[in-house]
């Protein structure tokens, strides 16, 4: 690849590699334009886009000039080449692929009436599952969403008292979340119908395969259900929920639950966001199969919290700032303090943090560790630099052993990622799906010790003695004091931290902003600088995809 084609570009090894590949399948006149194209192609990937869209390229390369190179072809399902040009779109073919196969999965549910608009969004929902077998329901925490479930699961189940129905979620913690939420709801509404007992991440619901990314259920073996719920749908990247609705069975049905205004996923796509465009465009197929909850339940729609997250989802930072800037410390749900300086940043972080999680440190026993976890944690947009996780860890850290919270550290080793040491206390994020021991990428645990026992990692199950394993058998984790608001998607906090970079960056968005602040149940401080805030609310995430279009193109 000749290197002046990349100068507006940032590449990695990996693009140009993927670049010269490509490239050799161009005839000379256009591989420099396959070339570069295919480079870019590889960074969007990365950046979690599904597809390249041509004309937003300052140079577009011309459909005729690429479709010369035999590595790239057009919208065909049965071609073989390893991209595919579908209109304005280049695609790696299995993202195509899963586009396709996920689009049709949706379409094919999205047959029937349509419900009539009713004031009561929740009715509106119940008589909506009632009539289609795909149905989104949106809302931000506290909308009432676990409600609407158990209201269509009660009127379901009360048709259909055989239907087999399944709950799952991205994470571990989000699925037990919507276990507990579930099981609460029933006992709170005084349902008498028998209800899923348990759910579980998507990963262990499909049968994950040891070092392989298909599953054991698919078409061919699809999942023993009738009906599946699927909470935090926002986190689902397009190639998981493509295999998801591909292991259903064709009549089978599917509730996704989440919020629209959230961080799309890690991985490549915005499904959730995709869907919600082609469901609110009028006279589509997905009209009908989407109900938005606004009634905000838990804080009230005259909390400060609520309005703060009402300003920023709708991008108004001058709102946004000004409630900031004349929170109340009396009122005790909204804090903003000043970014402190890097070299402040301790003396700033003791108090919260020793307050944070002295219950933690103290706790009789590792379950009543992990249930006093739920009551704080540092919430941040980054992950390196004085303001990111690995710091802020490191600095949390050595906070507690100060103040006697966490034992000394062995001499000669340090807490680094890939490399944590298990010492009694610590908390941390497992990072890789390990289907052998059933942990998988966001579960939480604990390094905890018995008595002169070395410390095991150990996990909660729902109230029954926490599961542990051999740190030693662990797969990849990191201590969890301080968590990326990406990876606290799915998870609720009595009290949170968001820490954010006193420079822009381009991660920071409105939608991360609204993140953060939306996984705090009672309260919220945030550390920022009014600019660097201010630029985060007006910046909102944009990413190629031909999912709502291909939505769109049914009669």
């Amino acid at each position: 690849m000749n290197p002046a084609d990349t100068q507006s570009q940032e590449f990695e090894e990996l693009d140009l590699r993927f670049a010269d590949f490509i490239a050799r399948f161009a005839p000379a006149h256009a591989a420099s334009t396959v070339s570069n194209t295919a480079a870019t192609l590889s960074a969007h990937m990365r950046a979690g886009h599904t597809c390249l869209h041509l004309p937003s390229l300052p140079n577009p390369p011309a459909a005729e000039i690429l479709l010369q190179c035999k590595a790239i072809g057009g919208p065909d399902p049965a071609g073989t080449q390893p991209l595919v040009l579908d209109g304005p779109r280049l695609y790696l073919r299995r993202y195509w692929t899963y586009e396709q196969q996920l689009a049709h999965a949706i379409l094919q549910r999205c047959s029937g009436d349509a419900p009539p608009a009713l004031e009561d969004r929740q009715q509106q929902a119940v008589e909506a599952a009632t009539l289609r077998r795909f149905l989104v329901v949106s809302g931000g925490p506290g909308t009432g969403k676990t409600t609407t479930v158990l209201r269509i699961l009660a009127r379901l189940l009360s048709q259909r008292p055989q239907l087999r129905v399944a709950l799952c979620a991205p994470t571990g913690k989000a699925a037990a979340r919507l276990q507990t939420s579930i099981r609460e709801g029933a006992a709170r509404e005084q349902l008498t119908i028998p209800l899923p007992e348990s759910a579980s991440t998507i990963h262990r619901l499909l049968g994950s395969i040891h070092n392989s990314p298909a599953f054991r259920h698919n078409a061919a073996h699809p999942l023993p259900v009738d009906l599946l719920v699927v909470d935090e749908a926002s986190m689902v990247p397009l190639p998981l929920m493509a295999k998801l609705l591909d292991a259903l069975a064709p009549d089978a049905s599917i509730l996704l639950l989440g919020d629209r205004d959230q961080l799309a996923s890690v991985e490549p796509g915005s499904v959730l966001g995709d869907i919600a465009i082609a469901a609110t465009t009028h006279g589509s197929a997905l009209s009908g199969s989407m109900v938005t909850l606004e009634k905000n339940y838990r804080f009230g729609n005259e909390s400060p919290i609520y309005a703060l997250c009402q300003s920023i989802r709708t991008g108004s930072h001058a709102d946004a700032l000004e409630m900031l800037r004349s929170a109340s410390e009396q009122d005790g749900t909204i804090r903003s303090i000043q970014i402190p300086a890097p070299k402040a940043l301790a003396a700033s972080l003791r108090g919260p943090i020793v307050e944070g999680f002295r219950t933690v440190l103290t706790a009789p026993n590792a379950d009543a560790a992990l249930e006093a976890f739920t009551q704080f944690r540092v919430l941040c947009a980054l992950r390196s630099g004085p303001y990111g996780v690995e710091q802020l860890n490191t600095l949390i850290t050595r906070i507690l052993r100060e103040e006697d919270l966490l034992p000394p550290a062995t001499p000669h080793r340090s807490i680094t990622e890939g490399d944590v040491e298990p010492i009694h206390g610590l908390p941390f994020l497992i990072q890789e799906n390990d289907s052998q021991l059933g942990l998988f990428n966001g579960d939480i645990g604990i390094f905890w010790k018995s008595g002169d026992a070395a410390p095991m990692a150990c996990f909660a199950s729902n109230g029954e003695t926490p599961s542990q394993v051999s740190p030693a058998r662990l797969p990849k984790h990191e201590p969890a004091f301080a968590m990326t608001v990406h990876k606290s998607q799915g998870s609720e906090f009595d009290n949170v931290l968001l820490i954010l970079p006193d420079q822009p960056s381009p991660v920071l968005t409105r939608e991360l902003v609204y993140t953060g602040i939306t996984r705090a149940r009672r309260s919220v401080e945030i550390w920022h600088s009014p600019d660097v805030l201010r630029d985060a609310i007006a910046a909102t995430i944009h990413r190629d995809s031909g999912l709502a279009d291909a939505l769109l193109r049914a009669p």
